[in-house]
């Protein structure tokens, strides 16, 4: 019976000592702002009851006879207790979550608690960065560091095949296809942060292509100023509203034709419903109408037998005052004559 006890009581020490030393096993790990962080405790049984805690809070809790798990504080919408394993998911972490947490597990059929402890220590994302690429002794050096204070894993891809390095640099030989793209994958924690760079901005380009890039964007932004110049006339032009004058003042090719067949149309192409009973005979005396010449012709005779017509009555009427003359002449002496038979007779 001393024996026994003896044991029992070196068990119940071992025991002790043993829940001292996991009770002082921590785990340092870390995570990034935003992402979803899961502990996991090491467990030897069955789960009968499991405590979480943060720092001396409660944080969740579960046990065999309940339903469903029980969280507390921030924990309360955020936080998955899986019971069968025992680990317990924080979505979307903030910088507030950073703390200790202790996991209590009590499996079936044992008295002791089984104990995890975790430190955990949020952290801002990487700062944001580019490649950057040099040509050093006719090789391509594609560099893709960030500086950060966990270490960072690096995937290198070259038009979506994956090349076998892990490293924050990569090194293709000059005689490469400018067309190619090459990706760089950065992995801190859970969080990926890719980018990539066309290998054609890493070939130099030629100095005469380089001058003819220039100039011809040169010239497109001289186009596109003089373009918006244009717009702005336009637009000034609208306000003041003398865009309309200048449109009316502009003859286009439709008005033009318009406006030279209507100068050779006559009252009755304006009025064909006026001018349908003249038609058939328009059409008949037109067949008979002499040439344009002989028409002339025989206007100009007539003008000029118009001339000695008025020539000639010009002629008698002159004939026809100078016998009025003669005749007034004639009466005068008439008159005359018979005064100085009167003055004779009554001499005598």
């Amino acid at each position: 019976m001393g024996l026994a006890c003896r044991l029992s009581a070196l068990g119940l020490l071992l025991s002790a000592l043993l829940v001292c030393t996991r009770s002082q096993d921590r785990e340092s790990v870390f995570a990034i702002v935003g992402e979803d962080f899961t502990f996991s405790p090491k467990v030897n049984g069955t789960i009968r009851e499991i405590t979480w805690m943060k720092n001396k809070d409660k944080a969740a809790e579960w046990e065999q006879d309940a339903k469903s798990p029980v969280y507390y504080y921030s924990l309360a919408e955020r936080g998955v207790l899986e019971t069968s394993s025992g680990n317990l998911t924080i979505k979307k972490l903030n910088i507030g979550d950073a703390a200790e947490y202790e996991a209590q597990v009590l499996p079936v059929g044992v008295d002791q608690l089984q104990y995890t402890k975790f430190v955990l220590a949020v952290l801002d994302p990487p700062p944001p960065s580019v490649l950057n690429c040099s040509i050093t002794n006719g090789q391509i050096r594609i560099s893709c560091e960030i500086q950060f204070s966990k270490d960072v894993r690096y995937s290198w891809y070259r038009d979506d095949r994956k090349i076998d390095a892990n490293s924050p640099v990569l090194e293709l030989k000059g005689n490469v296809n400018p067309s190619e793209k090459v990706l760089c994958v950065r992995e801190v924690s859970k969080t990926k942060i890719n980018n990539s760079i066309s290998l054609s901005t890493c070939i130099p380009e030629n100095p005469e292509s380089l001058s003819r890039g220039r100039a011809g964007l040169i010239a497109f932004f001289v186009i596109i100023i003089i373009l918006l110049l244009f717009m702005g006339a336009l637009v000034v032009l609208w306000k003041r509203g003398l865009l309309s004058n200048i449109l009316d003042q502009i003859p286009t090719k439709h008005s033009a034709v318009y406006k030279s067949e209507e100068q050779h149309l006559t009252d009755d192409d304006r009025f064909p419903e006026e001018s349908g009973q003249k038609e058939d005979y328009e059409n008949i005396s037109g067949r008979n109408q002499e040439p344009e010449e002989k028409k002339n012709s025989k206007e100009s005779l007539s003008m000029n037998q118009a001339d000695n017509s008025s020539n000639q009555e010009k002629t008698e009427e002159k004939k026809n005052s100078k016998e009025s003359l003669s005749m007034s002449q004639a009466d005068h002496s008439f008159n005359q004559e018979k005064t100085d038979l009167k003055l004779e007779s009554e001499t005598d």
